[in-house]
């Protein structure tokens, strides 16, 4: 939800655009830090809410309240009167709502689509939305050809960077030593961040080889760990349970939160000496602060990757070349001279200025290849 957070305080400010801001899933759950709160403290003005979560992560009960979520929005897209629906990323809860728009006949406003990641099946929910979409707002140019590709029509591509960047730039000043010892570690001790998500399409190497290695190679450093939770998709409660398992063992080393929060989380990246995991937010976020990511397996495998990133296998050998490569005085200095490629700070503006100039008309609504 933060990386919405600039484009809605920009639309706040503008004089011919409203928005209307629906909150849903794990933003409600405590378990996964009841992210909503975060959202208000930000003040920004919730429209409503609809609880569809379920209590288990196997496909039945995700497809059960993934179709159940289709409901209460159904519910939402007749009592409120709205002309652009918009939508970011790849998570399967999305497809309820494009189903709504297409039903209701509200353009969508795709962002960050044209990205790839082999290992999961937010891959084909992507690609799903981007030929659903009719306008997208991508982070780089590579992406822009992805959607050409897959036959998007150039005129509603917008390279427009992404909206983290809006966010890191515009971030409250924290003190990061302050949040390292709230959350339990040596404030005077390097450390470094953990978010590992399922592979959902990984066959090779089964989930508890993947965690156990990840730990057995991060134990042979001398570094303290912050982890974050996955969120709620196939294969989380177990992979939950795992990092829980594995992190018993190291209570002077590693501690786990929920969450960590975009503010705090912005503030303490720049004094990181790595990420390390699977998360997508090492791929983009991370290598604006010219900090070094460690990125494990096929999960994000496909996207576009800046100098910063160090892709290993999921073998202990191979993560452990490259933390000690992270550590390098060398690949250090280099990634400092690094071209940052995913945006300049102002995603918000490019994206208001075009969704101003857009009409709502046939060409518009009518996809065609």
């Amino acid at each position: 939800m933060g990386i919405f957070t600039p484009l809605i305080k920009k639309i706040y400010k503008s004089q011919s655009i409203n928005v209307l801001l629906f909150v849903g899933g794990t933003h409600l759950i405590k378990s996964y830090g009841n992210t909503i709160e975060e959202i208000r403290s930000s003040n920004l003005k919730v429209t409503a809410t609809y609880d569809y979560q379920p209590n288990k992560d196997d496909p039945f009960s995700l497809s059960k309240s993934t179709n159940y979520s289709g409901m209460l929005l159904a519910q939402i897209f007749k009592k409120f009167n709205f002309d652009f629906v918009c939508i970011l990323g790849d998570r399967y809860e999305r497809l309820p709502i494009i189903l709504n728009s297409i039903l209701y006949k509200k353009p969508i406003i795709h962002l960050h689509g044209g990205e790839v990641t082999e290992g999961l099946i937010d891959e084909q929910i992507r690609h799903m939305i981007s030929k659903a979409a009719h306008l997208h707002f991508v982070i780089c140019d590579e992406y822009k050809k992805n959607l050409l590709k897959i036959g998007e029509s150039k005129w509603r591509i917008h390279n427009s960077g992404s909206l983290a960047i809006d966010n890191i730039s515009k971030v409250k000043r924290l003190d990061h030593k302050k949040i390292l010892t709230d959350f339990g570690l040596n404030k005077d001790k390097p450390f470094a961040i953990m978010t590992y998500h399922p592979v959902t399409l990984e066959f090779s190497v089964n989930q508890d080889d993947q965690v156990n290695n990840i730990f057995n190679a991060i134990e042979k450093t001398e570094i303290q760990y912050l982890v974050t939770l996955p969120g709620s998709e196939v294969g989380s409660e177990d992979l939950i349970r795992l990092i829980k398992k594995n992190i018993k063992k190291y209570k002077n080393k590693i501690v786990l939160v929920d969450s960590i929060g975009s503010e705090r989380l912005y503030n303490i990246i720049p004094f990181a000496r790595f990420v390390i995991g699977n998360s997508s937010f090492g791929i983009i976020e991370v290598p604006y602060f010219k900090v070094p990511t460690i990125n494990i397996g096929d999960r994000q495998k496909g996207r576009f990757m800046h100098d910063s990133i160090i892709n290993t296998n999921y073998s202990v050998q191979s993560i452990v070349k490259g933390i000690k490569k992270t550590l390098d005085p060398s690949f250090i200095r280099a990634i400092k001279k690094m071209k940052y490629l995913f945006g300049n700070g102002n995603a918000a503006s490019k994206i208001i200025n075009i969704i101003e100039k857009t009409k709502i008309n046939q060409k518009l609504l009518r996809k065609v290849l």
